[in-house]
């Protein structure tokens, strides 16, 4: 049964015209209007073996034309293709693919010789993530024109990427002796010196971004975490207050500054129970 959306009553699944309201039945207007619908024909699907046609004699059975079955290599390149039209293998092997625009080139055996092209082949093994070579390419650079602060930061991420922590520092400090107010330069320097367990020295470059932007979030969250490495959960809860005073829903220093005053507490009621029964046990 199927009720009349207009009057609520009770009519047989396949009516037409509701018998108390006499209004016609939206289930068949919606029926029609599917039945009048012109869908694309279906197109029809063979299984066809990689560099062969449909038809092909070799694919029949062995008692029909004499030829062998298929073999386990041909059945493992089997791909469905609508009727008619080549397999993806098959056009593979007949039209070699052209190379993708923007592909990582092969080193050359000697670098360019313009700086305009040496530039431009270090950003390309930059931007895709093979460091050993952009250090190649940006070293050639350096030695062209030395006085380029965004080629010795590059450098110093790429040296970084390759472990070479201390060669990037190095290229880090002679980018802030070119252009002592690069903020960034000084932000990757102290990322690189946490990663050294320098944090000391990291919070003076952190000191030295806020000294620059004083309203630099970025920077005073950086520091709050060198200070949290070194324990000094006290002043790395000023540095999160201090940003939440800049932007109040930055999401970053609310976790983190709860996390920290977490700590604190834990630390506090640790040295509480210490005073009565001793050091807790491990």
């Amino acid at each position: 049964m199927k009720i009349c959306p207009y009057c609520r009553s009770q009519n047989t699944d396949s009516y037409q015209v509701c018998a108390r309201c006499r209004r016609p039945s939206p289930f068949e207007e919606q029926r029609k209007r599917y039945a009048t619908m012109l869908l694309p024909p279906k197109e029809k699907l063979e299984f066809v073996p990689a560099g062969t046609k449909s038809g092909d004699p070799r694919l029949q059975t062995p008692g029909a034309t004499g030829h062998a079955a298929p073999t386990v290599a041909q059945v493992a390149q089997l791909a469905f293709r609508p009727a008619g039209q080549p397999t993806q293998a098959a056009s593979r092997m007949a039209a070699p693919q052209k190379p993708v625009s923007g592909a990582v080139p092969v080193m050359p055996s000697e670098l360019p010789r313009t700086y305009a092209e040496c530039h431009a082949l270090a950003m390309q093994y930059y931007n895709a993530g093979i460091y050993d070579r952009a250090d190649a390419v940006l070293k050639h650079c350096l030695e062209q024109d030395g006085s380029d602060v965004n080629v010795w930061m590059m450098r110093g991420v790429a040296l970084r990427c390759l472990r070479k922590v201390d060669e990037a520092i190095a290229c880090f400090d002679k980018a802030i002796e070119l252009k002592p107010d690069c903020v960034e330069a000084w932000r990757r320097k102290g990322f690189t010196l946490r990663i050294l367990n320098k944090s000391e020295d990291a919070i003076k470059c952190y000191d030295k971004l806020i000294e620059l932007n004083p309203k630099d979030t970025a920077a005073l969250n950086d520091k709050a975490n060198a200070l949290d490495d070194l324990r000094r959960h006290e002043d790395a809860i000023k540095c999160y207050e201090a940003v939440l005073k800049i932007n109040p829903k930055d999401r970053y220093a609310i976790e983190n500054k709860e996390a920290t005053e977490r700590l604190v507490k834990k630390k506090a009621a640790e040295d509480y129970r210490s005073q009565f029964f001793g050091p807790k046990p491990i």
